[in-house]
């Protein structure tokens, strides 16, 4: 009789142990509701404005605030229809700081006859087109991309991209060949070119320097100048006065591919 009197104590304890766990469970103390997970709070939170003003790179490697620098580069023009050649381009700013800065530019170019133009002149004809020569312009400049990359999970290389828009000024030259060949006279005016013309243009450029040391980058330029210039006949009638060359202003787009160095001070 003992043991059973114990065993049945022992449930009823049990069962108003698990009685009174239920109650806590089902009724949680005041201290207990401080720990729930607020998920209102937490979506403001996630949604405040402080949140905005967190900036994704904190610590740079190779900074360009309050930095002056120059750049010279070299390429090819890649868009003449009728010429070919190098160009070559030195440039010189600042950067007010990582996202915002201020360039002149000044490019110049060393062009030939293409393959096109030698074919149509081999064949008793002349294409009516413009020689560029050089474009200076003052360029304002934005940077919204840098970023790091592995290279051969060996070094970890430091890049940005940039975009610049600006206003300058082209000197071009106006291909043209002389109407009165016995007139060796007049060669220096009427054999020549239309040299030294000037036009107002705006260019669009995009660049990536690629940092390997603190005052150094490479950089590549994809520059486009568009101007609006004066065209004229290469060729006219014997005798026919040399306002008939004139052919009026038509749209023009120039666009070179720069390889080249930047240095920063």
């Amino acid at each position: 009789m003992g043991y059973r009197i114990l065993l049945v104590a022992l449930v009823a304890t049990s069962l108003n142990f698990y009685s009174n766990d239920a109650l806590a469970q089902s009724q949680p103390s005041q201290d207990r509701g401080s720990d729930k997970l607020d998920l209102k709070r937490l979506e403001d939170k996630y949604w405040s404005a402080k949140d905005t003003d967190l900036n994704v790179v904190q610590n740079r490697t190779y900074k360009k605030d309050g930095r002056f620098f120059t750049t010279l580069s070299y390429g090819p023009l890649v868009n003449d229809a009728w010429s070919y050649g190098r160009m070559t381009n030195i440039a010189a700013g600042y950067y007010f700081n990582e996202r915002w800065g201020i360039e002149v530019a000044h490019e110049s170019a060393s062009l030939k006859k293409n393959d096109s133009t030698i074919e149509v002149i081999n064949k008793g004809g002349n294409p009516d087109y413009n020689l560029f020569k050089t474009y200076t312009s003052l360029n304002f400049v934005v940077v919204p991309f840098y970023a790091k990359m592995s290279f051969m999970d060996r070094k970890i290389l430091y890049f940005d991209m940039q975009f610049a828009v600006g206003v300058g000024q082209m000197v071009y030259d106006s291909v043209v060949i002389g109407n009165d060949p016995s007139n060796v006279a007049n060669a220096g005016q009427r054999f020549g070119n239309v040299t030294d013309s000037k036009a107002i243009g705006y260019n669009i450029d995009v660049a990536q320097q690629l940092f390997f040391h603190e005052n150094f980058a490479f950089r590549l330029d994809i520059k486009n100048k568009f101007t609006s210039q004066d065209f004229y006949k290469s060729r006219i009638g014997v005798g026919a006065s040399e306002d008939t060359r004139k052919m009026g202003k038509k749209s023009q787009q120039d666009t070179s591919i720069l390889l080249g160095l930047t240095v920063f001070f």
